[in-house]
């Protein structure tokens, strides 16, 4: 059988140029599979505001923090990154679709930057432009900042923070996994995990211990009866854009 791949290349702006990666072969095929597009972004209307504030206090926007579209939408920071001497935030794909602008509040009144580019539903970015939003590192569910990226193997243990289920253990099973999301989105390389998700957790990194893994796409089941959850390998996103970790 072929390798399906996604039918959305990889689209820029703002001049990040990724370089060509060697995509993975699959090891299975999952039809029906619904993206997490419900667990990743969420109407702005429903984000909640830290009670007193200075009200000219200017967010910190670190990995793992909610960020705010012009598009209507609240998605996590998976990363921030640093491509030379520029910085920019990694998003799941479903985030980044039709190049929104992004803020640091809901009330969309400290602007972030655009999106600079997207791939659905795996991944997309969004530069920072305003040089009053200070740009932190990434913690792992533990607090701990993220300072390493790296491949997983079948049976490591690995993490992820929610908002809604807080943080969940759990281990890899299966990797280069392809997942059919219908439509004609088929995406191949995926991790798989026995990690759940509920609504409401903007679905975090997957990462283990101090090391960054993977971007959440899509999954099944729920945090009371059980879960699958698929990531895409990050350092494979992050060798595409040249970028490192902040």
């Amino acid at each position: 059988m072929s390798t399906a791949r996604s039918p959305f290349p990889l689209r820029l702006r703002a001049g990040v140029r990724p370089t060509t990666a060697t995509p993975r072969p699959p090891v299975r095929v999952w039809a029906a599979l619904v993206a997490l597009v419900c667990l990743l972004a969420f109407p702005t209307g429903a984000a909640a505001q830290s009670a007193g504030a200075p009200a000219d206090a200017v967010p910190l926007v670190a990995g793992g923090d909610t960020v705010f579209s012009d598009a209507g939408l609240s998605c996590t920071v998976v990363a921030n990154l640093a491509i030379g001497d520029d910085r920019f935030g990694l998003l799941p794909g479903a985030c980044t679709e039709g190049f929104p602008h992004w803020y640091a509040d809901p009330q969309l009144t400290v602007p972030i930057g655009p999106t600079t580019g997207s791939t659905y539903p795996t991944h997309g970015l969004f530069a920072y432009e305003n040089p009053a939003v200070p740009v932190e590192q990434t913690p792992n569910c533990g607090g701990a900042p993220l300072t390493s990226v790296g491949d997983p193997t079948v049976g490591q243990a690995v993490t992820r923070g929610g908002t809604t289920t807080g943080c969940h253990s759990g281990t890899v099973t299966a990797l280069n996994v392809t997942i059919n999301f219908g439509g004609g989105v088929v995406v191949s390389g995926l991790i798989e995990t026995n990690l759940c998700m509920e609504p409401g957790d903007r679905n975090g990194p997957l990462t283990s211990g101090t090391t960054l893994l993977g971007i959440p796409v899509g999954g099944s089941g729920n945090c009371s009866s059980g879960g699958t959850t698929y990531y895409q390998p990050v350092a494979q996103v992050l060798a595409e854009y040249g970028a490192t970790l902040v």
